[in-house]
Protein backbone atom coordinates (compact mmCIF):
# COMPACT_ATOMS: atom_id res chain seq x y z
CA UNK A 1 0.00 0.00 0.00
CA UNK A 2 2.96 2.36 0.66
CA UNK A 3 4.21 2.22 -2.98
CA UNK A 4 0.49 3.02 -4.15
CA UNK A 5 1.05 6.55 -1.94
CA UNK A 6 4.29 7.18 -3.55
CA UNK A 7 2.89 6.80 -7.02
CA UNK A 8 -0.28 9.09 -6.31
CA UNK A 9 1.80 11.80 -4.55
CA UNK A 10 4.07 11.30 -7.92
CA UNK A 11 1.50 11.86 -9.92
CA UNK A 12 -0.18 14.73 -7.82
CA UNK A 13 3.62 16.86 -8.31
CA UNK A 14 3.78 15.73 -12.29
CA UNK A 15 0.79 17.43 -12.61
CA UNK A 16 0.87 20.29 -10.24
CA UNK A 17 4.41 21.47 -11.46
CA UNK A 18 2.48 20.85 -15.66
CA UNK A 19 -0.19 23.19 -14.08
CA UNK A 20 2.39 25.21 -13.09
CA UNK A 21 5.01 25.61 -16.28
CA UNK A 22 2.28 26.12 -18.29
CA UNK A 23 0.23 28.85 -16.17
CA UNK A 24 0.02 32.05 -18.25
CA UNK A 25 2.18 34.30 -16.10
CA UNK A 26 5.03 31.28 -16.13
CA UNK A 27 4.52 30.50 -20.20
CA UNK A 28 4.74 34.63 -20.48
CA UNK A 29 7.86 35.01 -18.39
CA UNK A 30 9.67 32.03 -20.20
CA UNK A 31 8.41 34.08 -23.90
CA UNK A 32 10.22 37.25 -22.12
CA UNK A 33 13.33 35.43 -21.37
CA UNK A 34 13.31 33.50 -24.74
CA UNK A 35 13.28 36.89 -26.75
CA UNK A 36 16.07 38.10 -24.39
CA UNK A 37 18.03 35.28 -24.89
CA UNK A 38 17.60 35.41 -28.41
CA UNK A 39 18.98 38.60 -28.88
CA UNK A 40 21.63 38.47 -26.89
CA UNK A 41 22.72 34.78 -27.48
CA UNK A 42 20.85 32.89 -30.70
CA UNK A 43 22.77 29.39 -30.02
CA UNK A 44 21.57 29.57 -26.49
CA UNK A 45 17.63 30.36 -27.57
CA UNK A 46 17.92 27.74 -30.07
CA UNK A 47 17.65 25.36 -27.35
CA UNK A 48 14.83 26.78 -26.63
CA UNK A 49 13.17 25.03 -29.90
CA UNK A 50 12.06 21.27 -30.20
CA UNK A 51 13.99 19.56 -32.44
CA UNK A 52 10.96 18.97 -34.82
CA UNK A 53 9.82 22.33 -34.71
CA UNK A 54 7.65 23.94 -37.21
CA UNK A 55 8.42 27.30 -38.41
CA UNK A 56 6.22 30.32 -40.49
CA UNK A 57 7.25 33.16 -40.48
CA UNK A 58 5.82 36.08 -42.43
CA UNK A 59 6.49 40.01 -42.50
CA UNK A 60 6.22 42.34 -44.54
CA UNK A 61 8.47 45.41 -45.15
CA UNK A 62 9.10 48.55 -47.22
CA UNK A 63 11.55 46.56 -49.49
CA UNK A 64 9.24 43.49 -49.63
CA UNK A 65 8.02 40.18 -47.61
CA UNK A 66 10.95 38.14 -45.56
CA UNK A 67 9.84 34.52 -45.32
CA UNK A 68 11.56 32.15 -43.16
CA UNK A 69 9.57 28.52 -43.25
CA UNK A 70 11.21 25.67 -42.21
CA UNK A 71 12.07 23.41 -38.84
CA UNK A 72 15.35 24.30 -35.97
CA UNK A 73 17.88 25.03 -38.73
CA UNK A 74 15.62 27.82 -40.21
CA UNK A 75 14.64 29.78 -37.07
CA UNK A 76 18.16 29.48 -35.58
CA UNK A 77 19.82 31.06 -38.85
CA UNK A 78 16.92 34.08 -38.37
CA UNK A 79 18.15 34.31 -34.84
CA UNK A 80 21.65 34.60 -35.65
CA UNK A 81 21.14 36.84 -38.56
CA UNK A 82 18.84 39.28 -36.94
CA UNK A 83 21.40 39.32 -33.81
CA UNK A 84 24.61 40.16 -36.33
CA UNK A 85 22.33 42.38 -38.06
CA UNK A 86 21.61 44.48 -34.64
CA UNK A 87 25.70 44.14 -33.46
CA UNK A 88 26.45 45.76 -37.01
CA UNK A 89 24.04 48.57 -36.39
CA UNK A 90 24.74 49.24 -32.84
CA UNK A 91 21.13 48.95 -32.09
CA UNK A 92 19.10 49.64 -29.12
CA UNK A 93 15.92 46.72 -29.11
CA UNK A 94 12.90 46.73 -26.46
CA UNK A 95 9.47 46.00 -27.03
CA UNK A 96 6.79 44.08 -25.19
CA UNK A 97 3.86 41.84 -25.42
CA UNK A 98 -0.09 42.61 -25.83
CA UNK A 99 -3.24 40.94 -25.91
CA UNK A 100 -1.47 37.62 -24.59
CA UNK A 101 -3.38 34.39 -24.28
CA UNK A 102 -2.53 31.35 -23.19
CA UNK A 103 -4.68 28.14 -23.74
CA UNK A 104 -3.94 24.80 -22.21
CA UNK A 105 -6.23 22.19 -20.54
CA UNK A 106 -5.56 18.87 -18.10
CA UNK A 107 -2.99 17.13 -18.21
CA UNK A 108 -0.96 20.17 -18.81
CA UNK A 109 1.51 18.76 -21.69
CA UNK A 110 0.74 21.34 -24.01
CA UNK A 111 -0.47 25.17 -24.64
CA UNK A 112 -1.39 26.88 -27.28
CA UNK A 113 0.20 30.92 -26.75
CA UNK A 114 -0.90 33.83 -28.99
CA UNK A 115 0.14 37.62 -28.57
CA UNK A 116 0.90 40.85 -30.21
CA UNK A 117 4.94 41.46 -29.67
CA UNK A 118 5.53 45.54 -30.45
CA UNK A 119 9.18 46.17 -31.14
CA UNK A 120 11.28 49.44 -31.69
CA UNK A 121 14.72 48.87 -32.97
CA UNK A 122 17.18 52.54 -32.57
CA UNK A 123 19.94 52.44 -34.79
CA UNK A 124 21.63 55.98 -33.90
CA UNK A 125 21.58 58.33 -37.06
CA UNK A 126 20.09 55.49 -39.31
CA UNK A 127 16.72 55.99 -37.37
CA UNK A 128 14.17 53.85 -35.38
CA UNK A 129 11.91 51.47 -36.73
CA UNK A 130 8.86 50.23 -34.79
CA UNK A 131 7.91 46.92 -36.01
CA UNK A 132 4.27 45.13 -34.65
CA UNK A 133 3.59 41.11 -34.96
CA UNK A 134 1.01 38.60 -34.25
CA UNK A 135 2.70 35.24 -32.90
CA UNK A 136 1.18 32.21 -31.97
CA UNK A 137 2.91 29.51 -30.31
CA UNK A 138 2.71 25.89 -29.30
CA UNK A 139 4.88 25.02 -26.63
CA UNK A 140 5.04 21.64 -25.15
CA UNK A 141 6.07 21.00 -21.33
CA UNK A 142 9.54 18.61 -21.22
CA UNK A 143 11.31 17.03 -18.43
CA UNK A 144 13.65 19.93 -17.77
CA UNK A 145 10.81 23.03 -18.90
CA UNK A 146 9.45 24.32 -21.75
CA UNK A 147 10.39 23.58 -25.65
CA UNK A 148 8.59 25.64 -28.13
CA UNK A 149 7.23 23.56 -31.07
CA UNK A 150 5.71 25.79 -34.06
CA UNK A 151 6.00 28.75 -34.41
CA UNK A 152 3.61 31.54 -36.55
CA UNK A 153 4.60 34.82 -36.80
CA UNK A 154 2.94 37.73 -39.66
CA UNK A 155 3.33 41.59 -39.88
CA UNK A 156 6.13 43.74 -39.67
CA UNK A 157 7.34 46.96 -39.44
CA UNK A 158 4.76 49.57 -39.14
CA UNK A 159 6.60 52.75 -38.69
CA UNK A 160 10.38 54.23 -39.61
CA UNK A 161 11.39 57.43 -38.43
CA UNK A 162 14.81 59.25 -38.91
Amino acid sequence: MGWFKLLIACVVLYLGQSYYLLSSSHVEKFLFDHNTLAMNDPVAACGNYSNDVMVMINHTTPEGTWEVEGGKDEMCGYMRQAQAALVVMQANTSGHFENMLVNTSFPWQNARTSYDEISNVRMGSMGSISSKTHDTLEIKRTLTGLEIVSVTSTGGPSNLTR
